[in-house]
Order: C-alpha cells, then sequence, then structure tokens
C-alpha cells in the first residue's frame, strides 16, 4: 500500500463511523433499487451500444425468455422486421440508441416480439446513464397489449355508436348525460353541446309521456339497475312527439360501484302508428262483422216478409172470383214488390257506398236535384206536394255525384213518403249554397216529423222512426255513410206534427281531383 493510503484501521473513531454510515447508506439504496428493479411491473434493463447488458424479473416475463436468451442480444433481436410504419427495426433502433447516446432521452411506441416470435406492441423509455466514465442505456418497456385492445374495441364501439340508427346516451352515476351519437341529435333536434351535463328526462318528456314508465326507470336507475323493452313518449326540441323504446344498462367498476349508464334508445313511431292502425282496423272489423250479423238478420226478415205476403195473396188470389176483389189484391202485389224493390234497391245503394271509391268531379246541384225529383215523379201524392228548389252555387264545387246522388235520392224520398196529407198545403223545400270551397244543403218539409226520443236514432241500421212507413230502415243510415264518405257532416232538426228539416254541410274536394 502507498504512504498517501491509509487502512481502515489507521482512521479516527468518528471517521470510521461516519465511513460505516456511509457505506450502509448505499447498500441500503443499492438493496432498495435492485428490490425496484427486480419487482416492477414494466420489462427494465440495461444495455450498451448495441447489446443487452442486464435485465429484471419483468423482462423474463414480458418478453418470455431467460435471462441468457436476452443479455448479449441487440435490440432488434426481440423486434419484427419492420415496424408498422415500413421501416426497418434494426435502422429504426439504432437511431433511436444514437439520439439517446447524445442526450436526447426517446419515448416511443414499438412492436417487439416475444422470444417466439408472438409480436406486442409496447412504449418504450431510453435514457443515458453515465457511470463512472461507463456510458449505458436504461430502457424500460411497458407491455400495452391490454391498451391497444381497449382502443381497439373502443373504436369499434365508437364507430358502431356514430353510425347507428339507434340512439345512445353515455351518463354518469347520477344519470347526466356525458355523451350522445349522431342518432341522439338527428332525432331530437338537441346537440351534444346542449345535453351534457343534463338528465334525459328533464327536456325530453312532455304532456303524453307515461308518468308510471318515467317512474319505473328512475326508481330503476337510484338503485343502480338496468331495464329493457320501456316504451314511452319523448318529444324533440321542436316539440314533436315521438315514440322510443329504452334500454338502459349500468357499467361498475372492480368494486362493484355503477360509474355510468349507456342508454340505447330505439324510435319506433313507425311501428306505435302501425299497431295503431292495426287496433282501429281490428275494431272496425269488429263493427263490420256485429253490423254485418244484424243486416244479415234484418235483410233476411225484410226480403222474406213482402214474399210471404205475395206468396199468402197469390193463394187467396186462386179462391177469389169477384174480378173488384182481384183487382183490390193484384194492388196489394204491387205494394208488395214495390217494397221489396226499394228494399233491395236500398242494398245496393249501401254496397256501393261501402265497395267504390270516392270519384271526384264538378257538381251542377241544380241538376243532381231535378233528376232525383223526375225519378221520384211516381210515388203516391207526388202531384199534391208543393216542390220549393233553390240553388245559388258559384265556383266550381267538386265531390263524388254517386253519393250526392244516394244522399238527394233518400232524403227527398222520405220527405215525400212521410208528407202529411191532411195538410192544406204540403210541402217540400230544397235549397242550396255553394262555392268552390263548401256547400250547405237544406232539405225541409212540413210534414209528420220524427218524436224527440228517435232523433239520436234515425241514422241506425234498420231503425224505423215510422210505423207509417214500410221502409227498410237503411236509408238514412245510408245517407249518413255516404256523407261521411264525402268528408261532410248531417245534422236534423223536427217536430212531430210541423216537419223536419235535414243540414248538410259539405266540403269541396278539389285537393282530391
Amino acid at each position: 500500500m502507498s504512504e498517501d493510503v491509509l487502512s481502515r484501521a489507521d482512521l479516527p473513531g468518528t471517521d470510521l463511523e461516519a465511513l460505516h454510515r456511509v457505506e450502509e447508506t448505499l447498500r441500503r439504496n443499492e438493496f432498495r433499487l435492485r428490490t425496484l428493479f427486480n419487482t416492477a411491473h414494466d420489462a427494465i434493463f440495461t444495455m450498451d451500444y448495441k447489446t443487452f447488458t442486464d435485465c429484471n424479473d419483468a423482462t423474463l416475463r414480458i418478453f418470455q425468455c431467460k435471462k441468457e436468451d436476452i443479455v448479449g442480444q441487440t435490440p432488434y433481436r426481440f423486434s419484427p422486421s419492420h415496424q408498422p410504419d415500413g421501416r426497418t427495426s434494426e435502422e429504426a433502433a439504432m437511431e433511436k440508441i444514437n439520439a439517446v447516446l447524445q442526450g436526447e432521452p426517446q419515448f416511443f411506441e414499438w412492436v417487439h416480439i416475444r422470444l417466439d416470435g408472438t409480436p406486442f406492441p409496447a412504449e418504450v423509455s431510453l435514457n443515458r446513464l453515465d457511470l463512472e466514465g461507463d456510458v449505458q442505456i436504461l430502457a424500460i418497456v411497458r407491455d400495452i397489449s391490454k391498451r391497444k385492445q381497449t382502443e381497439q374495441e373502443n373504436k369499434r364501439l365508437a364507430l358502431v355508436a356514430n353510425n347507428t340508427t339507434n340512439m345512445v346516451v353515455i351518463a354518469n352515476a347520477a344519470g347526466e348525460i356525458e355523451w350522445v351519437n349522431p342518432a341522439f341529435e338527428r332525432t331530437t333536434g338537441y346537440k351534444l353541446e346542449e345535453v351534457i351535463g343534463r338528465k334525459p328526462g328533464h327536456f325530453l318528456r312532455g304532456p303524453e309521456s307515461n308518468p308510471e314508465a318515467a317512474r319505473i326507470m328512475r326508481e330503476r336507475l337510484r338503485n343502480g339497475e338496468g331495464f329493457k323493452e320501456v316504451e314511452l313518449i319523448n318529444y324533440t326540441k321542436e316539440g314533436k312527439p315521438y315514440w322510443v323504446s329504452i334500454e338502459v344498462q349500468p357499467i361498475r367498476d372492480n368494486q362493484g360501484k355503477v360509474t355510468q349508464f349507456i342508454a340505447i334508445e330505439s324510435d319506433i313511431t313507425e311501428r306505435k302508428a302501425s299497431q295503431k292502425a292495426l287496433e282501429e282496423r281490428n275494431e272496425e272489423l269488429v263493427k263490420i262483422n256485429a253490423e254485418l250479423d244484424r243486416f244479415v238478420y234484418s235483410a233476411s226478415h225484410d226480403l222474406r216478409a213482402p214474399i210471404s205476403s205475395l206468396l199468402g195473396l197469390i193463394e187467396v188470389a186462386r179462391m177469389e172470383k169477384d174480378p173488384q176483389s182481384l183487382e183490390r189484391l193484384l194492388d196489394l202485389k204491387k205494394k208488395s214488390l214495390l217494397r221489396l224493390d226499394q228494399f233491395i234497391k236500398d242494398i245496393v245503394d249501401h254496397s256501393r257506398n261501402t265497395r267504390l271509391q270516392v270519384e271526384v268531379e264538378p257538381v251542377n246541384f241544380e241538376s243532381l236535384i231535378n233528376s232525383a225529383l223526375e225519378q221520384l215523379q211516381f210515388m203516391d201524392n207526388m202531384e199534391r206536394i208543393w216542390r220549393v228548389v233553390e240553388v245559388k252555387q258559384t265556383g266550381t264545387f267538386y265531390s263524388a255525384i254517386s253519393r250526392l246522388n244516394i244522399i238527394f235520392n233518400n232524403l227527398l224520398s222520405n220527405a215525400i213518403k212521410y208528407a202529411d196529407m191532411d195538410k192544406e198545403n204540403p210541402m217540400l223545400e230544397v235549397r242550396v249554397t255553394a262555392d268552390d270551397q263548401k256547400a250547405e244543403i237544406r232539405i225541409s218539409d212540413n210534414g209528420e216529423g220524427i218524436p224527440e226520443e228517435s232523433l239520436t236514432k234515425i241514422f241506425d241500421m234498420f231503425y224505423r222512426a215510422s210505423t207509417k212507413g214500410v221502409g227498410s230502415g237503411l236509408g238514412l243510415y245510408i245517407v249518413k255513410e255516404a256523407v261521411e264518405k264525402i268528408q261532410g257532416t248531417i245534422q236534423v232538426k223536427s217536430e212531430p206534427g210541423n216537419g223536419t228539416e235535414f243540414i248538410l254541410t259539405i266540403p269541396s274536394l278539389v285537393n282530391q281531383r
């Protein structure tokens, strides 16, 4: 030993104690560093200019190799031939190594391979270490396979969420919106920035929203529970209602605590409209079937009545020898046949009115009324009834002439049939005021009138308000159907003994030509 070097024994007591403390501190620090080095989850290794010189246990786990498999190897031994950008791994690695040796720390993403050649994405941090004149590179490699997988899944989910026609809403644990997809914006009219931090129920519900469905959803969310197929009406930003079917599922953390809710809402407005139309159609069919049953029963009765009468009159006529009596029997037969003929005509009118489409044509009311009166000229007492026809028509009025013929023929024939022939001046008035928008038709008489208790029933099928008539009870039912077919309304005013007035208001169907 040279003279200027002291042994530990030559040091004073206090200096020797200090040296021990320093050595102990260094030993503990080295132990800590080695412990951190070996227990780190990321791969940590050192390398010189080209090769690995040391590594921790995580390196062996991540690269699935033994220490002797990696120490002494080059970085690109554990890399594929080329990186995703197309460059060779050797060229790219040497560029990073040269940069860090020049004092420029490096942090980048890299594709490594395990010992068996399986690739995996990684984040790499390179730093220069100067150790007593020895230059090393400290490399930290983090396996980001799971993160990349999650990113890819999130990208796919985002792609689906952004392109689906269903509305997607992501809310926090309190139910406040964090994100909505474009379908939500298109359907509701609200932009993402308008709804962030708001609860959907506070601005999407409206007067027709089902409060019970809203209560169930609030209760489930409050309990951290999901639900599906809850249907209710929401409202757009402009106040337009639309039907949605809502499914909500909670997202939980590792401790099971709800962190978010994901809602998927399907616009079912068209389905609901179709369902409603089907229900209405079913109700209509039930009504039609009930009316058909009544029709068949009543029609068979009314068809058989005049036939039975005729058969009876024929048998009586066979035994009758008096010419005058035969003449009377022939009159009775004629009445039965006329009754049968009228009933068949009513059935045909009913069938045509129900089955035929509305064909819109220009209407000349004066011509229609005169034609109807001409057809009725041979009815009993027609020649004794004073008739007044007044038509004030301006512009062109469009409607279905076939339905108007049914209306006029039935209402005018009723006025004639139930005229009060005991009065000095039996009267029938037809007054029409029409333009290119609508027509008002008033048909009145001073006949026997309709009892008050019958006014609400006269438009029912087979209802007869008077025992005097021998009609089928279909006439006014057909009139009301015909009026409804051309989108009109009909009212009646009547007083027994003073006559009846029918008031019709019919719109021009110019837009249906």
